[in-house]
Formats: structure tokens, sequence, C-alpha cells
């Protein structure tokens, strides 16, 4: 009878210390250098850091045999076959047990210390870039607004339909616009293409998705970027 107590205790126990989270999918588990496993889990937006670690804590908990487990979040939008790779939103990362890390400052429902890091930008800032309305593009129609979380910008890309002219803004994270482009527009095969450079990089935008181009590799994508996360 005590032995089943025990079990009894035990499970109910185990029951507790899982939290439910927000949906996620593991698409990816590498080795890396120091032996550490590297997984990319697929969020479906900007999620808050507690959000995010309550993932660490299920995860690490499901794949207790990693000691050293690096969680690396990626947002909607990201296309492994881009030349450019994917765009880290944040990371979350467990070390060895005995080891000490400067940068282990939070710990998980499990107890467990880990460290946590935004890389791009966080739900908090994003609501006030997506929130913008430049004076500069008063009466014109904007078609998107497109958070790089790898250059830290927001991009903006509007239409003039009085001259069917298109204008793309970059901001920094403060709001200030520090790349104001009118790109030279192209049909090309069918596709349309925003040029940005005179080295041929371009833009194209279709079905909510902003894709970037570098003139030295034309044909296949950079970057993706989803439009309004």
């Amino acid at each position: 009878m005590k032995k089943i107590l025990i079990l009894l205790l035990a499970a109910l126990a185990g029951c507790h210390s899982e939290k439910p989270t927000v949906a996620f999918t593991i698409s990816k588990v590498t080795k890396a250098d120091g032996g550490v496993t590297k997984m990319d889990i697929l969020i479906p937006g900007r999620l808050e850091k507690q959000q995010m670690l309550d993932i660490a804590a299920k995860v690490k908990r499901d794949s207790a045999q990693y000691e050293n487990l690096q969680l690396d979040y990626i947002l909607p939008g990201n296309n492994y076959k881009n030349s450019g790779g994917i765009i880290v939103y944040a990371t979350a990362a467990y070390h060895p047990k005995g080891k000490v890390f400067p940068q282990d400052t939070v710990r998980d429902y499990n107890n467990e210390l880990l460290s946590f890091d935004f890389k791009g930008i966080s739900r908090k800032q994003a609501g006030k870039l997506l929130g913008i309305e430049p004076a500069e593009m008063a009466g014109k129609t904007l078609l998107g607004r497109f958070i790089d979380d790898n250059l830290l910008t927001m991009i903006m890309v509007y239409e003039d339909k009085a001259d069917n002219q298109k204008y793309i803004l970059e901001l920094d994270t403060a709001g200030k616009i520090i790349a104001p482009i009118i790109p030279k527009e192209v049909n090309h095969n069918g596709i349309n293409k925003m040029v940005i450079t005179e080295q041929g990089d371009y833009m194209t935008l279709q079905d909510s998705i902003l894709t970037m181009y570098s003139g030295q590799d034309p044909d296949k994508p950079y970057r993706t970027l989803k439009k309004g996360i």
C-alpha cells in the first residue's frame, strides 16, 4: 500500500510540473560544436518570454537525454531554402549541470536553470512599430509592414495609385526612417520585381510575403518576411 501511495504521489507531482503551452513544432534537430544539440522550434507568432520559457521546460523535460540543449525559436514566414538562412527570434539554452555560465539567469517551471535571449524584435517593440503612420506616406496605399528580425528593422511598402509608383521605407526600432527607397519596377517572366539597388537586388510582394533576392543570385530567395507579425 505504501509503495502504491508513493507511486501515486510521484505521478501527481509529474502532472503538476507540466504546464500547457502555446502550440509549437520541433522542425529541425542538429548537432553543433561542443556537443550542443540544437532544435528549431516553430512558433505561431511573437510570443512573450514566459510563453517561450514554458515551451523550453516542456521540450527539456521530454529531451532529458540532452544536457547541452539550445532551442531556437522561429517565426512564421521563414524558409530553410533561403540562401540567407532562417532568422532566429529568440534562443533558450540549457547547459550541463555542474557548469556555471554567467548567462544562466532564469529558471523554468521545472526549476531548471537556463539562459534566454531575444535575438529579434519583441512583441511589445513590434506592436509599436506596426502602429507607425509616416507623414511622408499620407495619401498613399499601404501594401504591408514587414519586420526584419535579422536587421532589427521594419520595412513598409506603399503604392501611389495616382502615378502607379511604389515606395519602400525602412525604419529602425525607434521608428526612424533610415532608408527611403523608390524602387524600379520591372516584370520578368510574369514576376513583378521591385529593384532596390544598382547591383540588382530586388524584392517581390505576393500573398502577404515580402521576398528579397540578391543581385548576385537573382533566382534564389535570400530572405522571406511575413506581413504584420
